[in-house]
């Protein structure tokens, strides 16, 4: 049988097809593109907040009057002074001297802001946390590349 000089080019393209689908399925089932998700999990949002720089290992968002508490531990390799905490840019806790935090140690920071109005609806809120090097002075401001994520308690 003699081929053609398009048939080759066209089962090349046709092969070519059933592999990029192949790959896209493979994709999809492996976890997607990054950004393609409709959110961050509580376990994702868990587990950056927990190794960011200025971690919060564990949180409490209560409903009624808005109180939210936040275990915040230092991950940097020198102490801190942990001058403010803020959620999505509104009203947060400002520390006028601030707190100490060694490296590797982690206080406990009790907050009027961020409450939700029933007790299993889900939260989702922005984190801004400002400190100083307590030797140099220098401030740094850390903005989380993720939400905090989690369910409100009662």
């Amino acid at each position: 049988m003699k081929m053609r000089k398009g048939q080759a080019a066209i089962e090349y393209l046709i092969i070519l097809a059933v592999v990029v689908i192949i790959a896209l399925i493979v994709i999809g089932v492996i976890g997607g593109f990054p950004g393609m998700t409709r959110g961050v999990s509580e376990r994702d949002s868990a587990a950056y907040w927990a190794g960011a720089d200025v971690g919060i290992t564990r949180y409490f968002v209560a409903t009624g009057t808005p109180t939210t508490q936040l275990i915040v531990r230092n991950n940097k390799l020198f102490q801190i002074n942990l001058t403010n905490i803020t959620f999505d840019g509104g009203n947060g806790i400002n520390y006028t001297t601030g707190v100490l935090i060694s490296p590797g140690s982690a206080i406990s920071v009790n907050m009027t802001a961020a409450g939700c109005a029933t007790g299993g609806q889900s939260f989702s809120k922005n984190v801004v946390i400002t400190y100083k090097d307590a030797t140099y002075g220098v401030q740094y401001t850390f903005t989380g590349e993720k939400p905090l994520v989690g369910t409100c308690q009662t």
